[in-house]
Parts: C-alpha cells; sequence; structure tokens
C-alpha cells in the first residue's frame, strides 16, 4: 500500500505535466477573468446607479431653486409696481405743485405786457372748458 503511494508520486513527478493539468489551469485562468469582468461589470452598474442618483438630487434642487426664483421674481414685480404707482402718484402732485408755483409767479408779476403773468390758474381753465 505505501508503495503505490509512492509509485504514484513518483509516477507524477517524473511524468510531467499531462493534458489534464494544461486544462485545469486554462479553465481556471477562464473563471478567474470571468469572476474579474462580473466585478467590472457590478462596479460600472454600481457607478451609473449612484450617477443616476446625482442626477435625480441635482435635478431636484433645480427645480426647488427655480419655484425660489420665479417666487422672488414675482415678488420684485409686485413691489416695483406698488412703488412705481407711488412714484406716479408724487410726480403727479410735483406737476400740480409746479402749476400752482407758475400760477402763482404769475400773479406777483405786476407788468401788465409780462409774458410770465398769468390770470387764470391752468388746472381752472382745464376744468372750465370741460
Amino acid at each position: 500500500m505505501m508503495q503505490s503511494w509512492i509509485v504514484d508520486i513518483v509516477m507524477a513527478l517524473l511524468g510531467g505535466l499531462n493534458i489534464y493539468q494544461f486544462v485545469f489551469w486554462r479553465i481556471q485562468r477562464d473563471k478567474y477573468r470571468a469572476e474579474a469582468d462580473s466585478v467590472q461589470t457590478d462596479a460600472r452598474q454600481k457607478r451609473t446607479d449612484l450617477m443616476q442618483d446625482q442626477y435625480d438630487y441635482v435635478f431636484s434642487q433645480l427645480g426647488k431653486l427655480q419655484n425660489e426664483y420665479m417666487e422672488l421674481q414675482e415678488k420684485v414685480r409686485r413691489e416695483a409696481n406698488e412703488h412705481s404707482d407711488v412714484i406716479m402718484t408724487k410726480c403727479n402732485e410735483i406737476a400740480e405743485l409746479k402749476s400752482k408755483v407758475v400760477y402763482y409767479k404769475g400773479l406777483r408779476c405786476y407788468r401788465s405786457d409780462c409774458g410770465i403773468r398769468i390770470s387764470v390758474n391752468p388746472k381752472d381753465q382745464g376744468n372750465a372748458q370741460q
């Protein structure tokens, strides 16, 4: 029994490599390559998933920021309209005061041939024509 075992070992060592050993190493090499390809494919898929998650996050943030921008723009437009109404009112008041100043300036002029002299307030004159 011991001799058969020793003979097997000696024959394997002296017999050199046989065809099964070549096939075994090729099969192992192909198996390892397939495992490496599988790992690379999984890594690519995870990278793609991560990029999709980042895209979704950035897109949601963009939507929020666009909504905030639109709200702020609407607020600015409303306040600008309110301020333009106030400005228009003040401009009308200034124009009316200028008219009164011109009228009162014309009343102070005592020369009868003065071109600045105004005997009737232009506002009253406009009301009389209507």
